[in-house]
């Protein structure tokens, strides 16, 4: 995210009510509040794990031909 957004940006796990799905199907959601922000420990752990699958993964910035 630092990456593609700016160097204080961090993700964090929210909540709230589900009133639609976006086009890659992630939930839209309204009355949202931030239950905690991920670790970087959490962050470092998940790139181990898509590094060590087999397969390739893309960016989460798509273009509208795939």
């Amino acid at each position: 995210m630092r990456r593609d957004k700016a160097p204080g940006v961090h993700p964090w796990i929210l909540t709230g009510t589900e009133t639609a799905r976006g086009p890659d199907n992630e939930p839209l959601l309204t009355e949202v509040r931030p239950l905690a922000r991920v670790s970087e420990d959490v962050i470092a752990e998940a790139h181990r794990e898509i590094t060590h699958q087999p397969g390739r993964w893309g960016p989460m910035r798509r273009t509208a031909d795939g």
